[in-house]
């Protein structure tokens, strides 16, 4: 499972994240940081902080950003998070069904390799047994 990590953009600069969370996906990741964000800007406010200057950056182990959420696309008035901005959904369904086509194509080709192996098995089996009739016929 992937990890990733959520690291505070405020105004004074970047507060890492050195712990991560692993997640299932990019979009587990989005959806934990939009949960968080509602109650982190009311804790700004009651400081009388603008959380409209705060927002996650999502980064890989590598420390690669993946996604950057300003509070502000939680903190409005609609309280149902957007879709990541700039992911691209039909690719990623796409390359979801690929990998789907492409794990039922090996799982049928093991199948298909196991069963002439079994069968190779089977005729290695049958082969030694004529062998050894028929070694036993010219000693006899």
């Amino acid at each position: 499972m992937p990890r990733f990590y959520f690291h505070l953009r405020t105004p004074d600069g970047l507060v890492p994240d050195d712990t991560g969370l692993d997640l299932v996906g990019i979009e587990a990741a989005y959806l934990d940081a939009c949960r968080s964000i509602p109650a982190m800007a009311a804790e700004l406010l009651q400081r009388r902080v603008d959380p409209s200057r705060h927002g996650f950056e999502i980064t890989d182990r590598g420390g690669q950003i993946l996604m950057e959420i300003p509070f502000t696309e939680i903190a409005r008035a609609n309280p149902a998070p957007a879709r990541p901005a700039g992911a691209d959904w039909r690719a990623a369904k796409a390359g979801q069904q690929r990998t789907a086509d492409l794990t039922a194509s090996i799982q049928e080709t093991e199948r298909a390799l196991l069963a002439t192996l079994r069968e190779t098995r089977a005729l290695l089996d049958r082969a030694r047994e004529v062998s050894d009739r028929g070694c036993g016929l010219v000693q006899a």
